[in-house]
């Protein structure tokens, strides 16, 4: 009977505790799952942040080099335009002027203007030609009463007929820097879509009588489609880009549409970058933007929250229902004890097992809170790959932004060679996607490949032979570029002979092409890899020592001089001589 009275006694005692324990465990079991999740997701808000910003400095970048592009284009163009005598002759001609903002119409008169001794006015001779040479728009303008108008130009209007007779009206920026005799570089309305552009006073008689203008679009969305679809944002996001209105102009799934919810755009207008939410095909996403002005474009990138944070809260689950339940039988068992002496001495030491609870659960904090830091390091470990291409991004653009003898240049240039096997991935990929545009000059082949082996480090065990079977050997390439294809191709060739060899370059063509021959007696390519080669990413070389990129480049560079490149190779000694030969041919002029 006192035995059982006891145990009711224990048992009265026992519940409730036991019912507080587990309550206080479940409360803190809760609190550390959502202090990972709420630590997590706000690193990974700051991560889609950076993702965003390093878009912007990549438009930025872009920006940029467009300008920087359309400066050498104008001085191109100025060669090509007083290549050839100008007259202003005293007979005029009405025609009927557009204002390109306005659209209102009225007629103006020009004075006759001959170049290379042909009348310029609808003439697209010159502006055709020099776009072959240095790409965009070109365009020749006279300056009238209202401003300046075009005469020769292939600037396109809406529907698609050159821009003839459309003018820049007096009041633009544009025509008030002409007006002082100053040439104009930046951002410029064409028509009907923004350019980057360049603008340079036409004098004769010691008057402003015209503008010689090149230009290139100030958005090139296949260039940047290409870009972007290339990037991944975590698990489940990506980047897109969208206007003011909410038109999606590059999105992986929704590109096209129109975004009008008011829960999207609010946002936006509220602030040029930030982060918000917003449900969309039934899924709770995190959106981060930020608005680019020069592009008058918003830049976003999105990720999925549950997705993202899902093996995070599996794991925080499970460790924290682990070290709940381990602590809650302890303590139960540790009360349950205590309660087989009297009930004076089990209150007594009820006072110390509650002591000991507090310290339980003191350390119990301390043990969330390492859990904490490791679930935190573990989900940063995961977005390494994000970080990784920023630095990678980040460094090179600082490293061009200092200038000679700045006591950083050292320091970055450490940043940027401890990246370098990513940014010879990354970095790669993009020279490969981007088309540069040629800049073809005149020259002498034997004389340049001969140029192209003095700038290889050659082995002392390989020997090098030049053959020229031609006697006009004069071709039109882009230097740079074409320097590039060689010194890879004979780079290539000398690591193949590890043992020594011959390197042979054979030279022949006909008035078309020039043909070059790049020989080596290496270890060859086996004949499965032979069409592989010019896969991006695919080598053959040890890891760490290529990037499968160089020879996808090369491609690249032949056929943008609308040429071809042909590869044949033994690797079996029992069927010949090993070694393998690189046909270039090359239009003499393209």
């Amino acid at each position: 009977m006192f035995k059982r009275k006891g145990l009711l006694i224990k048992l009265k005692i026992l519940l409730p505790v036991g019912f507080i324990i587990i309550a206080v465990i479940s409360i803190i079991t809760y609190w550390f799952i959502y202090t990972s999740i709420k630590t997590f997701n706000a690193q990974m808000e700051k991560n889609l942040e950076l993702e965003v910003m390093t878009i912007s400095k990549m438009f930025e970048r872009e920006s940029i080099l467009k300008l920087k592009n359309v400066q050498t284009n104008l001085k191109v163009a100025n060669q090509q335009f007083y290549e050839y005598p100008l007259e202003v002759l005293n007979e005029s001609m009405i025609i009927d002027v557009e204002n390109q903002k306005t659209g209102q119409k009225h007629k103006a008169s020009i004075h006759k203007w001959t170049h290379n001794h042909v009348n310029l006015y609808g003439n697209n001779e010159f502006v055709d030609k020099t776009q072959e040479i240095i790409g965009g728009t070109i365009s020749i303008f006279q300056k009238i009463d209202s401003g300046f108008v075009r005469v020769a130009t292939n600037v396109k209007k809406i529907d698609g007929s050159r821009a003839i007779g459309t003018y820049i009206p007096n009041n633009s920026p544009v025509v008030e820097s002409i007006k002082k005799g100053q040439t104009y570089y930046g951002r410029a309305f064409v028509v009907n879509e923004w350019y980057t552009t360049a603008y340079e006073p036409i004098v004769a008689n010691n008057e402003i009588v015209g503008i010689v203008y090149v230009g290139d679009k100030e958005k090139d969305l296949a260039e940047l489609k290409k870009i972007l679809y290339t990037l991944k944002v975590g698990k489940s996001g990506y980047p897109f880009v969208f206007d003011k209105n909410g038109y999606m102009l590059i999105h992986p799934t929704h590109e096209g549409e129109t975004w009008s919810d008011s829960l999207f755009l609010n946002p936006l207008r509220k602030s040029n970058q930030g982060v918000f939410y917003f449900r969309l095909d039934d899924r709770d996403k995190t959106i981060a933007f930020t608005y680019f002005d020069k592009f008058e474009l918003y830049i976003g990138a999105s990720i999925i929250s549950k997705i993202e944070n899902k093996d995070l809260i599996n794991d925080a689950i499970i460790a924290a229902s682990v070290v709940g339940l381990i602590a809650i039988l302890f303590l139960i068992v540790f009360i349950y004890y205590f309660t087989t002496e009297r009930i004076y001495e089990f209150m007594k030491m009820l006072q110390v097992s509650n002591k000991k609870l507090a310290d339980a659960e003191l350390a119990l904090k301390q043990s969330e809170k390492l859990a904490t830091m490791g679930q935190i390091s573990a989900g940063i470990a995961h977005e390494l790959n994000n970080p990784l291409g920023v630095i990678t991004m980040y460094s090179n653009i600082i490293l061009d932004e200092l200038k000679e003898g700045d006591p950083h240049i050292k320091d970055v240039k450490l940043i940027v060679e401890q990246a370098d096997r990513c940014k010879g991935i990354v970095g790669g990929l993009l020279n490969f996607a981007r088309k540069n545009k040629l800049k073809p000059q005149e020259v002498n082949i034997k004389e340049f490949v001969q140029r192209s082996l003095d700038s290889v480090v050659i082995p002392a065990n390989v020997k090098t032979h030049i053959h020229s079977n031609i006697n006009d050997g004069n071709i039109m390439i882009d230097k740079d570029q074409m320097m590039q294809v060689f010194t890879n191709l004979e780079k290539n060739a000398c690591e193949a002979m590890p043992d020594g060899g011959d390197l042979t370059i054979d030279i022949d063509g006909d008035d078309t092409n020039i043909i070059i021959k790049i020989s080596d007696t290496g270890t060859g390519i086996a004949e499965e890899n032979i069409d592989k080669l010019f896969t991006p990413f695919f080598t053959t070389k040890e890891i760490g020592k290529g990037t499968g990129l160089g020879l996808p480049l090369v491609y690249g560079i032949v056929k943008m001089h609308r040429g071809k490149i042909e590869v044949v190779s033994n690797a079996d000694s029992t069927s010949g001589k090993t070694g393998t030969t690189f046909t270039l041919t090359i239009p003499r002029v393209f």
